[in-house]
Order: structure tokens, then C-alpha cells, then sequence
């Protein structure tokens, strides 16, 4: 946080997965909501005109403008769910009718497929590894039910979406009313469902990542979720909303593979030192709290459904 007079900023080094050219998007992007309404971070140029300061170690810097109020880290209210969901319809609905050409691109980010390939080919690397016996078991849970997934979700359409709509990515203000979204860094062209799936994973989840035993999915925080979207997004399809049960699945089990793969190379995710030795427990942890949250979403399988149907009905 940087204050300058009466002004605040975020000034942020950018992750090294990241090349200058995901500022572009993010400049356009965020320039476009702004004009048509939407509270949004904003890019600040440098002196010399442009989008980042690069330093002597060749690390790449931006500056924000700062957007006051807070972020959750773990599950919301059904009311603060409602908010969130009327936030990212509006975000949705602006972006549905701008045909802009993204110019970064983060590999396999929406790829599910090539994070499933990606533990099959780790487990094979790492079978004589005394990590293997503890954790081949929750591999495979992950691709035996992975491969039983249909494709709702193919035959809807590509827009311009979030990519990372956790729930810490929501800023609220003093309020609890929604106000903007945070973290714009994956943008990019994918299905809506996906964004609606990534968020409702931490939305309808009241524990944290790594907490087995507490990994529950709230209906009611869902059913407010897509309740408030839907108000919003005027453009979404009947098929685009019947494909979320099945996309939920597609992405929790997809971050419970990258958990393992991860666990497996402990090199990825950052390790949170207050709360793991290592990357080894702290992904493993995280990756057995996935499939607890996948579990209790298939036993509530057929009242989701219900809750989808009885919206559909009420817009188409």
C-alpha cells in the first residue's frame, strides 16, 4: 500500500509466470468496465508512459489504484454471496459485447484435460518415491471420476471471463455489498461456467483450504450466488447454466490434481509457513481437503440440480 498525498495505491511485483503483456489486457479491460460503470482497479503509467517499471533484476513492477474495503479467505454468507454473484453478472455483462483480442495467454490455464495427464505422468515419475503410497490412492479418486465427466460444457460458448473468482479476489466494502474484483491477472476467453464453478468453490466452502474435516459445500451460499448473478447477466443461456454442476466437479477435481502434482514436486503453490512444515504437507493437506469438498458436493448432487432447474424456469 502506497499513500501519496490523499491518494492510495497497490504496488505489486508480478508473479514470474507473467509477461508484461498480461498489463495490456488488463489495461483494457479494466478502462472498459471503468466507462461503463464498474468500480475496478486501475493501472497508474510510469513516468515514461508506460504499464510497468522494470528493476535491475529484471523483476517487473505495476502500480494500482486502491480500492478500500476487504476480502474474505474462506466461505461467505448466503446475503454477502447474493452481492458477490450481482457483481460478477454486471462484470460479465459488460465484457459479453467487448470483442477484444487478448494478447497474453497463460498455457494449459483452462486446460482441465492437461492437469489430469499431468498427475497421471507425475504418479508414473514418482511410483518408487516414498510419497507415491500416500498419495496414489487419492490420484486415482481423482481420475477414475474424471474420466466418467460428460462435456455440458463444449457446446457453450467462449467469453471473456475472471479466471481466478475465489473468494478473496471480491472486495467488499464496510457494507458487505460487493464492489469490485480483484487479481485480474487471468482474464481470458473460457466458459462462463468455469468462472461460476471456480468461484462457487470457495464461495460455498466455510473452511479453509487445507481443513479436511470442516470441507463442506453450502447450498444455500449457491443457491444466493447464482440467484444474484442471474439478475444481472442478461446475456447467459439456459445451457450455459445447466452446464455448472458438472463443470464443479471438472474444477475441483482439477485443483485437487494440481494439489497432488504439487505435493508430488513441491514447487508451485507457496508455502504458508505458519501453517506447514513444507510445501509436501501443506499440498497434500490441501489436496485431501479438495476431495472431502467433492464428496460432499456429489451427495448434494441432486438438490443442486433442483436449485438449477427451478432457475431456468424462472428465466427461460
Amino acid at each position: 500500500l502506497v499513500e501519496c498525498n490523499k491518494d492510495k495505491y497497490i504496488l505489486q511485483k508480478l508473479h514470474s509466470i507473467f509477461k508484461p503483456s498480461v498489463l495490456i489486457d488488463a489495461d483494457n479491460i479494466t478502462r472498459h468496465l471503468f466507462i461503463n460503470g464498474l468500480k475496478t482497479p486501475l493501472l497508474v503509467k510510469t513516468r515514461s508512459d508506460k504499464l510497468f517499471f522494470r528493476d535491475a533484476k529484471n523483476d517487473h513492477w505495476r502500480m494500482l489504484t486502491y480500492i478500500p474495503g476487504k476480502c474474505y479467505e474462506a466461505g461467505i454468507r448466503p446475503e454477502q454471496a447474493f452481492k458477490a454473484g450481482q457483481l460478477v453478472g454486471r462484470f460479465h455483462n459488460i465484457l459479453s459485447s467487448f470483442g477484444y483480442q487478448f494478447r497474453h495467454k497463460i498455457k494449459n490455464f483452462y486446460d482441465s484435460d492437461s492437469r489430469i495427464d499431468k498427475l497421471e505422468r507425475t504418479l508414473k515419475k514418482f511410483k518408487h518415491n516414498w510419497k507415491y503410497d500416500e498419495l496414489v490412492d487419492s490420484a486415482n479418486i481423482v481420475m477414475i471420476n474424471y474420466d466418467q465427466l460428460g462435456g455440458k460444457i463444449d457446446g457453450c460458448p467462449d467469453r471473456v471471463i475472471h479466471g481466478d473468482l475465489k473468494i478473496n479476489n471480491v472486495r467488499f466494502n464496510i457494507k458487505d455489498d460487493a464492489v469490485c474484483l480483484l487479481d485480474l491477472d487471468t482474464l481470458g476467453r473460457h466458459k462462463i461456467a468455469t468462472d461460476i464453478a471456480s468461484g462457487a468453490r470457495t464461495w460455498c466452502n466455510g473452511a479453509d483450504e487445507g481443513d479436511v474435516k470442516n470441507s463442506k459445500f453450502n447450498l444455500k451460499v449457491f443457491e444466493s450466488m447464482l440467484t444474484g448473478y442471474l439478475s444481472t447477466a442478461k446475456f447467459v443461456t439456459e445451457a450455459e447454466i445447466k452446464a455448472i454442476p458438472e463443470t464443479m466437479e471438472r474444477v475441483i477435481l482439477t485443483i485437487t490434481a494440481r494439489f497432488i502434482v504439487d505435493a508430488f514436486e513441491e514447487k508451485y503453490f507457496r508455502l504458508n509457513p505458519k501453517q506447514y512444515k513444507n510445501l509436501y504437507k501443506q499440498n497434500k493437506a490441501k489436496g485431501l481437503a479438495q476431495l472431502a469438498l467433492y464428496n460432499d458436493f456429489i451427495s448434494k448432487k441432486k438438490h443442486i440440480n433442483k436449485i438449477i432447474i427451478n432457475l431456468c424456469k424462472q428465466l427461460f
